[in-house]
Order: C-alpha cells, then sequence, then structure tokens
C-alpha cells in the first residue's frame, strides 16, 4: 500500500499528530517559512504552528518534513535558503514550493528555485523535494530530474473535509501530467478536500507516496517505521508462547 503524509501550515492550527497517524498517515510536511517571513508571522504567531507540527510528529514517529515557499520578487533565494535554514530544525526531507510568479518570467523563477535547492540540499545532507504542478511548471529548465517531485494535481477536490484517506489513488494509478522536465513523481498531492482528522481547520491537503512507508524511509535514509502498539503487543505474545508462558490474566 502507498504511503500518505498530510501537509499543516498555521490554517491547520494546532495539529493532533496521533489522530493524523491512526487515520493511517505515515508523515506530516509543515510550512515554515515564506520568502523572508515565517509561517504564522502575518497573525503574530511566529513558527508556533510549525514547531507544534514537528514536535508532534516526533513525538508520534512520524516523518517530519518542512517547507518554503519561494518568493520570486525578493530575487534572493539564497538569503530566503539561510532564512529556511536558521529556522526549520531537524528534519527528514525538505520541500520547496515553486508556484508564485510575481511577474517575473518562468525561466527567472526557476533559476532562483535552483539556487535555493542547491543551497538547502547542500546544508541539510538531506532530500530536497520541489513541490508545483503542471499547469505552472511549463517549460523544462533541463534540471528537474535532480529534485524529486511532488505533483499538486486535485483529482478529488470536494466536499471540503469530506474526502478520506480510503479514497487515496492506489498503484498503478498516477498524476494525469507532470510538471516539464519531471519524468516521474515521488509525491501526489491529490486533494485539498481531506477530512481534517487531528486539525482544527476545515480540511487537509492529502498526499499520496509513489512507494511504501518503508520504501519512502529508505529512500530518505531514514531507520524502519518503529512498531505500533499492537505490532509490539504480538510480538511479547509470540515470545511468551515459544517459551511457554501463560499470559492469560
Amino acid at each position: 500500500m502507498r504511503a500518505a503524509l498530510v501537509d499543516t501550515s498555521r490554517y491547520q492550527g494546532m495539529i493532533d499528530a496521533a489522530k493524523i497517524k491512526a487515520a493511517g498517515f505515515c508523515g506530516i510536511v509543515a510550512r515554515c517559512t515564506i520568502g523572508l517571513l515565517e509561517d504564522g508571522s502575518s497573525v503574530g504567531r511566529s513558527l508556533d504552528f510549525y514547531h507544534n507540527s514537528q514536535k508532534q510528529a516526533r513525538d508520534s514517529g512520524m516523518i517530519f518534513g518542512a517547507y518554503h515557499v519561494l518568493w520570486p520578487a525578493n530575487k534572493n533565494p539564497i538569503r530566503e535558503a539561510d532564512h529556511f535554514l536558521a529556522r526549520c530544525g531537524p528534519v527528514d526531507l525538505a520541500v520547496l514550493d515553486v508556484e508564485l510568479d510575481h511577474g517575473l518570467t518562468k525561466a527567472a523563477i526557476q533559476a532562483q528555485a535552483k539556487i535555493w535547492l542547491a543551497r538547502v540540499s547542500t546544508a541539510l545532507q538531506r532530500k530536497v523535494l520541489v513541490y508545483t504542478a503542471s499547469w505552472w511548471w511549463t517549460v523544462a529548465a533541463g534540471w528537474e530530474n535532480t529534485y524529486p517531485l511532488i505533483e499538486a494535481e486535485y483529482i478529488v477536490t470536494m466536499p471540503r473535509g469530506g474526502i478520506d484517506i480510503s479514497q487515496q489513488p492506489e498503484a498503478p494509478k498516477k498524476p494525469a501530467t507532470l510538471a516539464k522536465g519531471w519524468t516521474d513523481w515521488a509525491l501526489w498531492q491529490w486533494t485539498s478536500g481531506g477530512k481534517p482528522l487531528g486539525a482544527q481547520s476545515e480540511s487537509l491537503d492529502y498526499n499520496v507516496v509513489n512507494a511504501t512507508e518503508d520504501q519512502f524511509r529508505g529512500f530518505l535514509g531514514l531507520t524502519p517505521a518503529p512498531p505500533t502498539l499492537e505490532q509490539r503487543v504480538g510480538i511479547l505474545e509470540r515470545e511468551a508462547t515459544s517459551r511457554g508462558w501463560n499470559l492469560a490474566p
């Protein structure tokens, strides 16, 4: 079964990762910075929402990623990258969200994106992915396959908060189109109307991974997922049986 992650930002409020995990998701990608601002700065909350998502994911044994929204008007991807690096803390993956243009050409924005990606990937020594869409990234820059793709293509958009993980696209389904230059996808954000399990918002963005959880963890260079409580109990029961112990109350 393909793994699944959710996106969070200040719009989701303070999340409960244990509930998100119980719903079948193995990871959370939270917005850390946008341009030279912090996720919650527009509402006076700085990185409160980000840090909550980060701690909740860590405490729940989930994969945790951070994303930055490129602000092309700044024309300073190095400064934006350093701003993100100074704030993201421990992450399993980093993501650059490229979907704004501010009147610049696609080529100019792609050049900024490449600089940001190189800076962050070198600093973190972690997988760095690009979040964009075929409707935005319409001309290939030539270096796309260097960085795995998160394709934004919503196949189910309504009702908000009414879509369950059980509706997730499974293999061999894939996005109808990919952003130009990429030959494959790593994640697919297939809906913005997911049930807000463990969130205060009306909905969640759901992402399906082009791999199982164990495969995705291997791709990210992570250890296998920690066993669930049920799995730990099962291990104890099997060991007790093999040793002839009676655990009946």
